[in-house]
């Protein structure tokens, strides 16, 4: 049969269930056409107490044993000057010296944290130079000095010699300063700090990664610009010395993410200069692969499959660096549901894990771990704890920055099922895979036939669909399908940023999951793409009738939740960014 009833869905559902380990593919095909896949396992998430202020654009780190959070907005998206260590079960409040929204840290050797730049005012406005350094030890915060730029969306890592690089910017100019904490004669820290400003960059960015080279060397490369455009450049800038032509760049380019702290995405022996990382890279298509960097070598890391670009019945939006897990030999990268713009109460979090250690000749062993729905929106990236899971706290409920999180979890890797050495048999797999498909069918069989008994050999009629004819799914759909797109074109609730699926099957007097059933089998793709599809047309008409129209204003007037957004479907839709888009109609 062309579609599966809706006795089939229910019966997968139940298959699901009782095998919530099962080895189900995340996704597909390998570049030379032979089937691979990779396995796919629910995950634990454990709930911690409510941090006491609700933040994002916060900061989060881990240090003396404690998870820490500083900075960010509260509600109303208004700066807050607060800090929280988690301790015996319940999180502390602390008084910073300024606020660090949307700023940047680093956790030093010498075991405290600098905090540095951020939004000068509330609803993400302006920048500013402050610095401070907080110390663990006493829980205390002390402000000391300015940066030479001021900065929002800024990166740092600290070198061997003690020195921090800072680069990165939002709406204001770029540029690569160092930062040093001065030292008596006998080398302890006199309490001296300093910035100084080196040089310029090639390409001026916003959240930008970077990597040590070596012990007094930095690699600096992103795609995100200073005013949220997508950057395609080959060449990355370089602490000392001129920039690098990077050939692998041509292809693919670094993945847009919120927050990078370059260390943590090292897979090297630093001790024995070892800089090797990993790096989320992403092609124009939007597929995603994971590439190797050892200096300024960066090449596609080899895995025994794909990365899935799709979940439990939804695509993958992947938005963090890598965080490896040395002691464990596994790196991560996180994902989220693909609609949490439109849909944010029936978002999941995935983490795709790279068993590195494990590496064959076959490639890098990968596993697709997800989460039961949840509704909160991480807004920058989770730190790993000592036993191995990944902590987030703070974050966005509804997907604004006006109604920040208060929630804290960690994701369960610690007791997350590891990948077999080598990877586990392809062939033992797909034998699986064909005895699940095989049951599956029988249980169809068996409902199709009791229902058919009971009703009179009728099928589906259509009728929770606000059908009042009998008719198969093909047609329900299309008629659907139909009624969903007048809905679009007459009403254009799309306009709203908090769009959810059900809000559609409310105004359609249907339910949630026809919708997403017709959308895909009529338009191929998921709702968000279909939304979002109807956004980017109506950003074009903006544009073209106003060209002197703010990017921030089309943003907000087709419907967009937030910049990012925006400028990804856009690029993903018409293959360019706004701008470029303005410049080709105006040739």
């Amino acid at each position: 049969m062309q579609y599966f009833t809706k006795y089939t869905r229910q019966t997968v559902g139940l298959l699901l269930a009782f095998l919530p380990l099962s080895p189900w593919a995340a996704g597909v095909e390998s570049s030379d056409g032979s089937h691979q896949v990779c396995r796919m396992v629910r995950l634990d998430v454990e709930q911690l107490p409510s941090l006491n202020i609700p933040r994002a654009g916060h900061q989060v780190f881990y240090v003396n044993g404690e998870p820490t959070v500083a900075g960010g907005h509260t509600d109303g998206f208004v700066p807050t000057p607060t800090a929280e260590y988690y301790k015996d079960g319940e999180w502390h409040v602390m008084q910073m010296t300024y606020t660090h929204d949307f700023g940047l840290s680093v956790v030093l050797k010498s075991g405290k944290v600098l905090l540095a730049g951020g939004c000068e005012q509330p609803i993400g406005i302006g920048q500013t130079y402050t610095a401070e350094m907080y110390d663990p030890q006493t829980h205390g915060f002390r402000g000391f000095g300015n940066m030479c730029q001021k900065r929002v969306y800024g990166s740092a890592l600290e070198l061997d010699s003690g020195q921090v690089v800072i680069t990165g910017n939002w709406y204001h100019d770029d540029g690569i300063e160092l930062f040093k904490e001065g030292l008596s004669h006998n080398g302890d820290f006199n309490g001296k700090q300093s910035f100084i400003y080196i040089k310029g960059v090639e390409a001026q960015r916003s959240n930008p990664y970077i990597f040590r080279i070596a012990k007094d060397d930095a690699l600096i490369l992103g795609s995100l610009s200073t005013r949220g455009d997508t950057i395609m450049t080959s060449f990355a800038d370089r602490l000392k010395g001129d920039t690098v032509h990077i050939p692998l760049f041509e292809t693919w380019h670094p993945l847009l993410s919120t927050h990078h702290h370059g260390e943590s995405s090292l897979i090297g022996h630093e001790g024995n200069e070892e800089f090797t990382y990993l790096l989320p890279v992403q092609d124009d298509t939007g597929r995603v692969a994971i590439a190797r960097v050892c200096g300024t070598d960066i090449s596609l890391l080899k895995t025994v499959s794909p990365i899935p670009m799709t979940g439990i019945d939804e695509q993958i939006e992947y938005g963090t660096s890598i965080i490896a897990d040395r002691q464990a030999g596994r790196a991560y990268l996180l994902g989220i549901s693909s609609t949490f713009h439109v849909d944010h109460d029936n978002m999941r979090f995935y983490v795709l894990c790279l068993d590195y250690a494990q590496a064959s000749e076959a490639g890098t062993p990968l596993t697709l771990y997800y989460t039961d729905p949840m509704d909160i929106v991480p807004d920058y990236s989770p730190v790993l704890t000592p036993e191995g899971n990944l902590l987030i706290a703070g974050g966005l409920r509804e997907g604004s920055n006006y109604t920040p999180s208060a929630s804290a979890f960690l994701l369960r890797l610690d007791q997350a099922p590891k990948a077999a050495a080598g990877g586990f048999s392809i062939w033992a797999w797909g034998l699986l895979t064909l005895v699940a498909i095989a049951i599956v069918w029988l249980m169809y069989w068996w409902l199709r036939r009791a229902n058919d008994k009971s009703e009179g050999h009728v099928f589906d009629s259509g009728k929770d669909r606000n059908q009042t004819t009998s008719l198969p799914d093909s047609a329900a759909d299309s008629a659907l399908m139909e009624r969903l797109t007048e809905l679009m074109e007459n009403e254009r609730p799309y306009l709203k940023p908090d769009l959810k699926l059900s809000d559609l099957a409310v105004m359609l007097g249907t339910n949630s999951r026809y919708i997403s059933d017709s959308i895909k089998n009529g338009r191929g793709c998921s709702f968000s793409q279909f939304i979002n599809q109807y956004r980017v047309e109506h950003a074009k008409t903006l544009l073209r009738e106003n060209p002197d129209i703010k990017l921030s204003t089309v943003c907000t007037e087709s419907g967009f939740s937030g910049e990012s957004s925006f400028f990804r479907s856009f690029k993903a839709m018409t293959g360019t960014t706004p701008k470029e888009w303005i410049l080709q109609k105006d040739c």
